[in-house]
């Protein structure tokens, strides 16, 4: 009993501890309530968001501005099942609460609670409103106090009505626009009185994530969020059956004037490296005010933008053109299509410098002047052809990169590997899978390429071999003017070295070819040190193409331009002859008539040697080479990265390539050998001096095993090339009936002369 008594005294002592603190939980929450209460006040301006709007600067400190003044839209001038929308989507008991909805407040906290961390939040169109206009981004209790209190105030201050027309033009609808009327003229190039009842469920889905569902880059998410929010609205008795079904099937065309603003696309994609910066979503860097500098320079876009779009030229298609410096920093983007922005393509073999040769380079299996077998592939499942339908014979790969033949790219890779080059070419800031395939050798990857990723390897290129990537921003203010953002690797010029300096000037070198004799021979008018690349993608079996491309670089600058299909339906592909040196370089050359110098040049380092053939191998090279249209006066001396020129040049220049043999006894007991083969030589396999077998056209390893061997067996292989003196590998020794050891030799690095 007594212990009964003292159990029933605690438990007592207990709940009046619990009623003491939720007492003064209860008064202190109310001390609080009230301090906020009396604290937060309702700002018009604010409302009204004429303070909010994320501000950007040009590379010269001065405000971008747009030709058009931000628009507001009263509420009976916008279509009144697009106002339906946003409340089916967004709170859809707008018209019953007072600016809190208790019953999502308590879901939200259950569901919270439940999964461990913040879920899902509990705002209605009220809070949403005063956090836009009034609060930071911090995810706190206070913050989401002020929310409330401020949203209590609110609806005591204005009407429903007041505050649906206040919040539709105030919120954020992607691609720096605030406020329904200036998404409704980008997007649909309408007014909100204009819009289709699937058109304002478009928009009214398009808030939650301007980013995910960006009708411009992801217009397929866009149109699966409409669905969703016309769903809401029949669910919601906003629309009958009849309603739903025609709306379901009304076409979400984004009808985006090309001339509204030529400067948008460059602040859309300053916005979204602001948001990763930050970490924060693009919707609250425009509403809590940020101030972004950038490297764009006005004058420059405007340039791209003439070009571009000058008559003469008759580019087809969609188009996008972009300037950068080697080390990064974006000066100007335009493009007619902003789906492009974020898109995958295949820039055909304007990516071959990037995926096969600058691999090749850096790994030392081949110099400038390594002489390519352009003939048919043998024993191969991948058959390209070259874009003139000829085989050329014995090509230099500087030759077979200015004319931009396939076959010699394809035999490139393939000795280079795929493993290698992939690696490679990551480095340099493309995003290859561990799948790539043959196919890379023509530019094609498994997931495409951005035309960011095309500019990263470009840059790399131009800047020496160091890797750093595509940037807009040079620095980030807050609200209050604090800089929460400085771009270093502007500051201190750090780079990683992707791949050697010595690469970079040898493929430059190449590049600058291509300019002078090659597929970008229209840039070789200016005069001036500028290398180049073209592409041009055709459809499969079809005779019209989908991507012409030209890339083009100076000491100072990197210079992408493009037309093309972004669509990708077979429709509005671009005929047969529109080439990446076609009339796409006639653009090119426009902007490259004002921006590059004419007294800069690409200077050769250290790490790279000019050697000078003698007589005798200048003839026979310029023997083996008869087809080669490389004039006689720049083949007198040749290029090569110091770490790979080969010990003796004179007598050797073109010379066969010796492999390495490896050996040993099977489990028949019959000697078996491997040893690398290039496809433009012939392999006599010899035993004891004798001749066994000969091997022609292979590439890769070769198996050979001996079925008819002698007791003591010596093996050598001779490779050969017409008119050359035989070059031998090590020799093995393989005697039966048991394995032996044999003369172990060390693999050698794949020469520069193959």
């Amino acid at each position: 009993m007594a212990k009964r008594n003292k159990q029933k005294k605690f438990w007592r002592r207990c709940l009046g501890v619990v009623l003491i603190i939720t007492l003064v939980i209860i008064v202190g929450g109310g001390v609080t309530l009230g301090l906020i209460w009396h604290s937060e006040n309702l700002d018009h301006n604010k409302l009204l968001l004429q303070n909010q709007n994320a501000i950007f600067y040009d590379q010269e400190n001065q405000i971008i501005t747009t030709p058009t003044t931000k628009k507001y839209a009263q509420l009976n001038e916008i279509n009144p099942a697009c106002v339906q929308a946003f409340i089916a989507v967004e709170d859809r008991h707008f018209y019953e609460h007072h600016g809190l909805s208790y019953p999502r407040i308590i879901k939200a906290l259950v569901n919270n609670l439940a999964a461990g961390y913040s879920k899902e939040g509990a705002s209605t169109i009220t809070q949403q409103l005063v956090k836009n206009t009034h609060l930071t981004n911090e995810k706190t209790l206070q913050r989401k106090i002020r929310e409330a209190v401020l949203a209590l105030k609110l609806e005591q201050s204005y009407d429903k009505d007041t505050i649906i027309e206040l919040y539709l033009n105030a919120i954020y609808f992607g691609n720096n626009l605030y406020g329904l009327a200036n998404a409704t003229e980008f997007y649909f190039n309408k007014s909100p009185s204009e819009l289709t009842v699937a058109e304002g469920a478009s928009l009214a889905g398009l808030i939650k994530n301007p980013s995910k569902y960006d009708p411009l880059s992801n217009h397929e998410n866009f149109v699966t969020r409409a669905h969703l929010v016309l769903q809401l609205m029949h669910e919601q008795g906003y629309l009958n059956a009849e309603e739903y079904t025609a709306s379901l099937n009304d076409p979400l065309t984004i009808n985006t004037p090309v001339d509204l603003w030529i400067g948008t696309t460059y602040q859309t994609m300053a916005l979204k490296e602001a948001s990763r910066i930050l970490n924060l979503s693009e919707s609250d860097i425009v509403n809590y005010g940020y101030q972004i500098e950038t490297y764009y320079q006005p004058e420059t876009q405007k340039l791209l933008y003439d070009a571009m779009n000058e008559p003469t030229y008759a580019l087809k298609g969609d188009k996008f053109a972009m300037l950068s410096a080697p080390n990064g920093q974006v000066s100007a983007l335009w493009t007619s299509n902003p789906s492009l922005l974020n898109a995958r393509r295949n820039f055909g073999s304007a990516m071959k410098p990037l995926l096969v040769y600058a691999p090749a380079l850096e790994l030392g299996v081949i110099q400038p002047e390594t002489s390519i077998d352009d003939s048919p592939l043998i024993d191969t499942d991948f058959n390209p052809r070259n874009f003139d339908q000829q085989y050329h014979g014995l090509v230099t790969a500087r030759t077979a990169l200015a004319h931009s033949y396939n076959i010699p790219a394809v035999k490139i890779l393939n000795a280079t590997t795929i493993p290698a080059a992939t690696s490679i070419a990551n480095k340099m800031g493309l995003n290859l899978t561990d799948h790539e395939t043959t196919a890379m050798a023509l530019g094609n990857t498994q997931q495409g390429t951005t035309f960011l990723e095309l500019a990263n390897g470009y840059q790399t290129i131009a800047n020496q071999g160091r890797n750093s990537p595509a940037r807009f921003i040079r620095s980030i203010r807050d609200r209050n003017g604090n800089t929460v953002y400085f771009d270093l690797t502007n500051k201190y010029n750090y780079a990683p070295q992707a791949v050697g300096e010595d690469t970079a000037y040898l493929l430059t070198n190449m590049l600058l070819d291509t300019t002078r004799s090659g597929t970008g021979r229209k840039l070789s008018y200016l005069n001036r040190d500028i290398a180049s690349k073209t592409g041009t993608t055709e459809r499969s079996g079809n005779k019209t193409n989908t991507d012409a491309t030209l890339v083009s670089y100076t000491p100072e600058h990197v210079l992408i331009t493009w037309h093309g299909n972004a669509s990708m339906k077979m429709e509005n592909d671009l005929p047969r002859g529109a080439t990446g040196g076609g009339m796409l370089a006639n653009a090119a050359k426009q902007i490259q008539s004002v921006i590059a110098d004419p007294d800069l040049h690409f200077t050769q380092p250290n790490s790279v040697k000019s050697v000078r053939l003698d007589a005798v191998d200048y003839a026979e090279h310029a023997l083996r080479l008869a087809n080669d249209a490389t004039p006689e006066h720049e083949i007198v001396t040749a290029l090569f990265a110091n770490r790979y020129v080969p010990g003796a040049v004179s007598q050797r220049y073109l010379a066969p390539t010796a492999t390495v043999v490896n050996g040993r006894i099977n489990e028949n007991n019959l000697p078996q050998l491997w040893f690398e083969t290039l496809p433009h030589q012939t392999y006599n396999l010899y035993r004891n001096n004798v001749l066994q077998t000969v091997i022609e056209h292979q590439a890769g390893e070769y198996n050979f095993t001996d079925k008819n061997p002698q007791t003591n067996n010596l093996y050598r292989v001779d490779a050969v090339l017409p008119k050359q003196v035989p070059v031998s590998s090590n020799e093995i020794t393989l005697r039966l009936p048991t394995p032996t050891q044999y003369k172990a030799v060390e693999r050698k690095r794949v020469p520069w002369y193959f």
